[in-house]
């Protein structure tokens, strides 16, 4: 999309707005001041100059044996920075039910994923074959690449011209539907029955989700994520949660049954079980997105008993691994950044999250005239329908050109014929201007056809 901005924007330079933004997935909000004052502490405590001899030893409990601001332009422990880790751990048993879990820091809630990807993913199993991963259309494209950069061979369906690019041929990669944004938990174990070996296992190695969703803006309800979390327990497969919109879930769908929210309205459940790896962000809800700080949650339980590791414990130190041979760490000033931030806390954040509400009405009756709409009830977005035969990605390109407003092709998330519009990246005012330039080039495009 930067492109075609790009190409378009000479045409706007003279209007005092330009082009609109309603394409990426950001907040317009900053982070909080307590990000800004944990980075300042830290920048301030290297202005003195009179100690420069700094042991880089590490204390018997991981962390650095001396000060931390003086250390920020150093490694830390592959993990995480111990501080950060330790605020993790305390707000995954609060707010997510999550209790003493291991967990990773990493750069961003996507290389949480190439993580898990790298980690689980054999090149060949114990079958020879390439163990796949499901997303479910229309997925997340950045969870489809990392799939395609790393167990990305074509499939005996593939023909010599085929570039790699289609992923329904992508060896490593199986692409399930969804109905209005709900995947279809019957095909899913349809394909785990096929695709399980006879002496036991499965070709299947991991289930991804994003909830809410990206690209649909459709939260998942609490009872059908159990489900697909009983589903994949079944047959002994990892199920991948992304949960970098936990924030975002407006209408609170993924709330305990049969529970009084009143004291933890906004905590967010997730399963603490050994198949089940969670990812998180401070993206999204802290507006973070350029420290690029995410986080890995994965299970320190044993169904073996105590004399044994559990698979979340195996599959952790098996990451550490991937991670100290991509990353080696998060950048530690961006953790301790984050640091900041989670002092903060979750009701901050909702704060920010219920000044969407006048833009996400705007967009959502600027799309009204749309054939379908899925969307609106989770993370920031609405996906809406095109007439038949109009070629998403051309009429993104007019509405840009001719309207002044970017928004996401459907064809770049596996559903073409549609447009993901996002409602996070502009304050009220400015949306406001955004929703009317969309309405219009909605009438018109559409009209055209």
């Amino acid at each position: 999309m930067k492109q075609i901005i790009s190409q378009h924007a000479p045409k706007w330079e003279s209007d005092p707005d330009g082009i609109y933004s309603l394409a990426q997935g950001v907040v317009y909000w900053r982070p909080p001041p307590s990000m800004y004052r944990e980075l300042a502490a830290a920048a301030n405590s290297n202005l003195d100059d009179t100690n420069d001899g700094l042991s880089l030893g590490f204390g018997m409990d991981g962390a650095m044996s001396t000060d931390d601001g003086r250390l920020i332009h150093t490694y830390c422990p592959d993990e995480g920075y111990p501080p950060l880790l330790e605020a993790l751990k305390i707000k995954l048993e609060k707010e997510n039910g999550i209790v003493n879990p291991h967990v990773m820091v990493t750069s961003g809630a996507n290389q949480a994923f190439v993580n898990c990807v790298l980690t689980l993913l054999d090149e060949r199993d114990e079958m020879g074959n390439v163990s796949k991963c499901v997303v479910f259309k229309p997925y997340y494209f950045n969870h489809v690449m990392a799939i395609q950069m790393s167990r990305g061979g074509l499939n005996s369906d593939a023909s010599l011209d085929d570039d790699g690019m289609n992923p329904n041929l992508i060896e490593g990669l199986l692409v399930g539907p969804t109905s209005k944004g709900v995947p279809d938990l019957t095909w899913l174990r349809s394909q785990l029955e096929q695709h399980r070996y006879p002496g036991g296992g499965n070709a299947i190695r991991m289930v991804a989700l994003v909830n809410p969703g990206n690209p649909t803006g459709v939260s998942l309800p609490f009872d059908f994520l159990r489900e697909i979390k009983e589903l994949t327990k079944e047959f002994g497969v990892w199920l991948i949660m992304d949960n970098t919109y936990e924030h975002f879930d407006i209408m609170r769908k993924n709330s305990l049954p049969n529970v009084d929210n009143t004291n933890n309205a906004r905590d967010y459940p997730c399963f603490d079980e050994e198949h089940v790896i969670n990812i998180f962000s401070f993206s999204k809800g802290y507006s973070m997105a350029g420290l690029r700080v995410g986080y890995i949650s994965l299970s320190s339980k044993s169904s073996n008993g105590s004399e044994s590791k559990g698979r979340g414990t195996v599959a952790y130190e098996e990451m550490l691994k991937v991670q100290d041979t991509i990353a080696i760490c998060t950048s530690r000033i961006s953790q301790m950044a984050a640091v900041g931030a989670l002092q903060a806390g979750r009701s901050w954040v909702h704060e920010q999250v219920e000044t969407l509400n006048v833009g996400r009405q705007l967009i959502l009756d600027a799309m009204s005239s749309m054939e379908e709409i899925i969307g609106g009830d989770g993370a920031m977005y609405v996906m809406g329908k095109l007439p038949d035969g109009q070629d998403d990605k051309e009429f993104a390109s007019k509405l840009i050109e001719h309207y002044g407003v970017a928004v996401i092709p459907g064809s770049f998330c596996g559903y073409p014929g549609w447009i993901r519009v996002c409602y996070s990246n502009l304050p009220p005012a400015q949306c406001r201007v955004a929703a009317a330039r969309l309405k219009n080039g909605l009438t018109d495009l559409c009209r055209k056809t």
